[in-house]
């Protein structure tokens, strides 16, 4: 495991990498805003805790027995598999590799930024981070440099400001590269909502865009603001904390995810549940595992298949996949058979499960690998 790598698993969480098929669960922190020059395909930032390792399911969404899952794809592509490795589509770019190098992609599949780069960040607000020559810079869509390669590392822009890692120490720069935030972090993650994670020593707290201290280093680790509220972890439970650094939720759970529809995944003694922001369980403990709610469905584990609960928790889509995850532009990406489609909210099949490995949608398109090269294919 080589040292970006290593920092991408930070607090000893990760970032979810479509070789990994959502097999590891979130221990600390991870960083999953970034893309280094994995073996593999980088999906959306989905929370999926697995707690065991799923079966085989039959059933289709409809509670009819599915077709068996196609041995060649199907789908018309709507950009041809021909890269080694790629990442979700953001401001109309995603990032390719071919040959060991990484560029960049329109949404015709046209290479707009030659491969060049040993490591890539996603177009956020307008650049993407870059790294050659063992330092980290900032270029625009066109690829020209906005911020010279001048660090040992970077992260994406978020409210205007990027962490960068300077002589082993994380601060933030704005867009024309000008310190605003000093380096005196050991780690430093994006903002969200305001206030960004951050680690001093060993332990994690929150500043504001100011570099002010919200709630001081006291954490054993932590996650990024969603709905007002972030999960951390105290001697070994996880609680929550609000934007003014107060425990709201006292620590108490062995895992936790984001807050989602006013409903945040958690688990007690190996089940998963969820919990309202007041910290009340409005659905019990019951689930081998568990997702975030995306429109008002969440993916659950169940006798080691997955299906889709509402809000109440009523299953919506009974448990039968292989692997589920979370909705993205109203479509979820699920496994059947060993092998990789999309389903719509009634559960009925969009796209035929019939690749090895894929991403959830992003901007209309989704990853999907076919005999080992890499392409998209979109949905209407």
């Amino acid at each position: 495991m080589n040292s970006n790598w290593k920092r991408k698993w930070k607090k000893n969480g990760g970032i979810w990498v479509i070789t990994l098929l959502m097999a590891c669960t979130l221990i600390g922190r991870g960083a999953p805003s970034l893309i280094r020059g994995i073996s593999g395909l980088m999906s959306s930032s989905d929370q999926t805790a697995t707690a065991t390792t799923p079966t085989t399911a039959t059933a289709a969404a409809t509670g009819s027995t599915p077709e068996a899952a196609a041995d060649t794809p199907t789908e018309t592509l709507a950009i041809a598999a021909q890269f080694d490795h790629v990442a979700d589509f953001h401001q109309d770019r995603a990032a390719v590799e071919v040959d060991g190098q990484w560029g960049y992609i329109d949404k015709s599949g046209q290479v707009v930024i030659k491969p060049q780069f040993a490591e890539v960040g996603n177009f956020v607000e307008g650049l993407a981070w870059v790294q050659t020559d063992e330092q980290y810079g900032y270029i625009d869509p066109a690829g020209a440099y906005v911020i010279k390669p001048q660090f040992d590392h970077a992260q994406n822009f978020s409210d205007g400001l990027a962490a960068v890692q300077d002589n082993d120490k994380w601060g933030y720069i704005d867009k024309t590269g000008q310190t605003v935030i000093e380096p005196a972090y050991a780690f430093a993650d994006p903002f969200a909502e305001g206030l960004a994670l951050v680690k001093q020593d060993d332990k994690w707290g929150y500043i504001d865009e100011q570099g002010q201290a919200v709630s001081q280093a006291q954490f054993d680790g932590g996650w990024d603001f969603a709905s007002g509220l972030a999960w951390v972890i105290d001697s070994g439970q996880r609680g929550y904390v609000d934007k003014t650094g107060q425990v709201v939720i006292e620590p108490q759970f062995d895992q936790t995810r984001d807050f989602a529809d006013g409903l945040a995944p958690v688990e007690q003694e190996g089940r998963w549940g969820f919990i309202d922001a007041t910290g009340k369980m409005v659905i019990k403990p019951q689930f081998q595992a568990a997702a975030p709610f995306a429109d008002g469905l969440a993916p659950v584990q169940s006798d080691g298949k997955w299906g889709y609960i509402d809000k109440t928790g009523q299953m919506a889509i009974e448990p039968q996949f292989t692997h589920a995850e979370i909705f993205h532009e109203h479509i979820a990406k699920v496994n059947l058979n060993g092998k990789t489609g999309f389903i719509d909210q009634t559960g009925k099949f969009v796209i035929e499960p019939q690749f090895d490995h894929a991403a959830s949608f992003s901007e209309g398109l989704a990853a999907v690998e076919v005999d080992g090269k890499w392409g998209f294919v979109a949905h209407s």
